[in-house]
C-alpha cells in the first residue's frame, strides 16, 4: 500500500533507480497486433514484489491450479501461502522446473490465492491502458492459446488479467503475464509505439453489458495503484482502451465505473 511519499517503497524505488542508472545498467477480447519476433530467451530479475496480505477468514479448502503461461511453481506458491515442497509432494513432482502450462496441480489446504505483482527495474512504463476481453469465460491459459493460435509466437498481448471467477479460477484473481514476466513488448493495442510504454490490464468479462464484480474492481485498484505508483506513472496516462488514440472500441466496456475506479486509484 502506498499511503504517502515518504513510504518504504518509494524510498525503495529511488534508491534503486539511482543505482541502475548511476551504473548504466540500462483471444481473443481486444488485443490486436501483428506478431512479434520470437521471444528472448531471458527472465529480467525483479527489484522486489507486492502483496496484498494472505486470506485468513472463511474455510481452508483443496483447490486444483491452472499452471498460466510462463508460470512458475515458485510463484504458485507464493500465491498460495504455500512451501514449494509441499506443492511438489502432493503432486508427485520431481523436478520444480518440468512443470507445464495448462497443468492441473493440487493446492491443499489454501484460502485461495492472493495478488503478488513483480516489479522491474526499468524506465519505461509511461501509461496503462484497461481493457476487457469481452469474452465471458476463460483464464490466462485459455488467453494464451487462443493468441499463440493466432500466430503470436510471445503468446498473451496483456501484461495482467484479472479472473472472473471461470475457469477455475477465483473470482478476482490477478494473473502475471509472460510479457511483464520476461518485461517484453505488449500486444494489446494496435496504436504507434503503446505496446512499448503502456502495461496493458484484461478483465475477464464483457463489461458492456454487466457490471464489474466487486472483488475485480478491487484488485484492479491495488494492481493499478501499485504500479502508478511504483512506475510514477501520472493519472492521465491511465485510460481505457477506447482512449488511445486512433482506437475504435468501446474496450473495456461502457459499463466500467470510471468515476469509482479513478477516485479510488487516487486514495491509495
Amino acid at each position: 500500500m502506498f499511503q504517502n511519499r515518504k513510504s518504504p517503497l518509494h524510498n525503495l524505488r529511488f534508491l534503486f533507480f539511482a543505482v541502475f542508472l548511476g551504473t548504466g545498467v540500462f483471444f481473443s477480447g481486444c488485443a490486436s497486433t501483428p506478431p512479434p519476433p520470437p521471444m528472448p530467451n531471458f527472465r529480467p530479475a525483479s527489484v522486489m514484489t507486492v502483496n496484498l496480505p494472505a486470506p485468513t477468514t472463511g474455510t481452508k479448502r483443496d483447490i486444483y491450479h491452472v499452471v498460466g503461461p510462463y508460470e512458475s511453481l515458485w510463484r504458485i506458491a507464493i500465491v498460495y501461502g504455500k512451501d514449494m515442497d509441499s506443492i511438489m509432494r502432493d503432486n508427485q513432482i520431481s523436478d520444480a522446473t518440468k512443470i507445464k502450462k495448462g497443468q492441473k496441480l493440487l493446492i491443499r489446504n489454501t484460502y485461495g490465492p492472493r495478488p503478488n505483482i513483480p516489479l522491474y527495474p526499468t524506465t519505461r512504463w509511461t501509461h496503462i491502458v484497461i481493457h476487457h476481453t469481452a469474452t465471458d469465460v476463460g483464464n490466462a491459459y485459455t488467453i494464451d492459446s487462443a493468441h499463440v493460435n493466432r500466430g503470436w509466437e510471445r503468446g498473451m498481448g496483456y501484461d495482467f488479467l484479472i479472473d472472473n471467477g471461470t475457469h477455475g479460477k477465483s473470482l478476482g484473481q490477478i494473473e502475471v503475464g509472460p510479457r511483464w514476466l520476461k518485461q517484453i513488448d505488449g500486444a494489446h493495442v494496435k496504436e504507434a509505439d503503446w505496446n512499448k510504454k503502456a502495461i496493458g490490464i484484461a478483465l475477464m468479462g464483457n463489461y458492456s453489458e454487466n457490471p464489474m464484480p466487486a472483488p475485480m474492481m478491487d484488485n484492479l485498484v491495488f494492481l493499478v495503484a501499485t504500479l502508478k505508483n511504483f512506475y510514477r506513472i501520472p493519472e492521465q496516462n491511465i485510460v481505457g482502451h477506447r482512449d488511445v488514440p486512433g482506437a475504435a472500441t468501446e474496450c473495456p466496456g461502457k459499463l466500467f465505473p470510471w468515476n469509482e475506479f479513478k477516485r479510488r486509484v487516487r486514495m491509495y
